[in-house]
């Protein structure tokens, strides 16, 4: 989230210097885009993980759920 912040405001200070994107350099926006950015990074950081998309399998029921619930795992 730290990295999203500095990306954040580091475009703030590019957009003087170029005409991808127009914003008016201010502490107000220096703010509002930091925590923007920071947000996204967060927000795709819970959607993607190192293996592709984060998918997590859960059951309230744990009588009807296909997994099995006891494992066999010998220490040799």
């Amino acid at each position: 989230m730290c990295m999203g912040f500095h990306v954040g405001w580091f475009l703030m200070l590019l957009s003087p210097f170029t005409q991808l994107f127009s914003f008016e350099v201010s502490v107000v926006n220096y703010f509002l885009l930091g925590w923007l950015s920071s947000g996204t990074s967060y927000i795709l950081n819970m959607i993607f993980g190192d293996n592709g998309v984060k998918h997590e399998h859960k059951h309230t029921n744990s009588d009807t759920c296909h997994l099995d619930k006891q494992v066999d795992a010998s220490a040799s």
